[in-house]
């Protein structure tokens, strides 16, 4: 069947591996593609990173407030303040004084009135004043409680002084390092969401290059068959690299150009038949036969 449409010869394929220097191949596309993607992706990890730090900025606040709320072992010794204990003390009794006038036996009694005129000497005149009296007191005993001045009592050194000390500071050296492995904690969430966001960054761009790169492939490959035939040239069409999409667009495209070849092979036969025709006839040298074999060199030439 003359009129049946041809079907395409099996394309050779031109087995090349993928270079990164190509990978660009339609900028424009490729890279406005990728750059959405890699927006959206952006946005989606700065959102997903707030809320996930103010979780753990929460947790931590709290987790500190727990730590320092620990209240550590006090030492006794330093934070107690501890009274000198009271100490009673009596006046002693003062020792007798030979000059004091005799003991309340063998004092006078009160209603006896000594004699004045009897014990005053005849050179002593009375003073018109009375003579100043020194009024010794003397305390046998005294409820008074003294606390002298000079502490007199030292406290003792504790048996748990020392297990005092180790257990406050091992609180105090505790606390701190528990504060310090939140906030490192927290540090560590940080880094691990940038350091997320940026493999997720770059990860998303090169996927999109080389996502792009299989879609603007075949289209790129199509695109230079479609100008070399606009030039008269009808180039072999090799098969797409493995792993290219557009496999079915681009199997129409070889359907179709494999039979623009088949339609330019029927016209060299044609073409050729009519030549030798017109040359068999004696009209080899006319004009219209001269452009029919201009024509049939063009087409030779397309399919080279």
């Amino acid at each position: 069947m003359a009129d049946q449409a041809p079907k395409p010869s099996a394309a050779p394929d031109r087995s090349y591996k993928r270079s990164w220097k190509n990978l660009l191949i339609n900028k424009r596309y490729q890279l406005r593609f990728t750059l959405f993607m890699v927006g959206i992706a952006m946005l989606l990890m700065t959102g997903l990173g707030y809320r996930v730090m103010t979780k753990a900025i929460e947790a931590t606040t709290v987790s500190k407030t727990h730590v320092l709320g620990e209240v550590c072992p006090t030492i006794s010794l330093l934070t107690e303040d501890v009274p000198p204990p009271v100490v009673p003390m009596k006046l002693d009794e003062p020792a007798p004084d030979p000059a004091a006038p005799a003991k309340a036996a063998d004092a006078p009694k009160p209603d006896a009135k000594p004699d004045a005129k009897a014990d005053a000497k005849p050179d002593d005149k009375p003073d018109d004043k009375d003579p100043p009296r020194h009024v010794k007191v003397q305390l046998d005993e005294s409820s008074l409680t003294l606390t002298p001045t000079v502490p007199v009592w030292t406290p003792p050194l504790a048996t748990t002084f020392v297990d005092e000390i180790a257990a406050h500071w091992k609180c105090q050296i505790s606390q701190e390092h528990q504060l310090y492995m939140l906030d490192l904690g927290r540090l560590r969430i940080l880094l691990v969401l940038i350091g997320s966001g940026l493999l997720l960054v770059f990860g998303l761009a090169i996927y999109g290059i080389k996502m792009t790169h299989k879609v603007a492939g075949p289209l790129f490959k199509v695109g230079l068959y479609f100008t070399k035939m606009q030039h008269g040239k009808l180039d072999k069409v090799y098969n797409l690299r493995k792993g290219d999409q557009l496999v079915d667009f681009y199997e129409h495209f070889k359907t179709a150009h494999a039979g623009v070849v088949q339609l330019e092979k029927d016209d060299i036969v044609r073409l050729k038949a009519v030549i030798a025709a017109a040359e068999a006839a004696g009209q080899g040298e006319h004009a219209a036969v001269s452009e029919l074999r201009d024509m049939l060199a063009r087409k030779e030439k397309a399919l080279e």
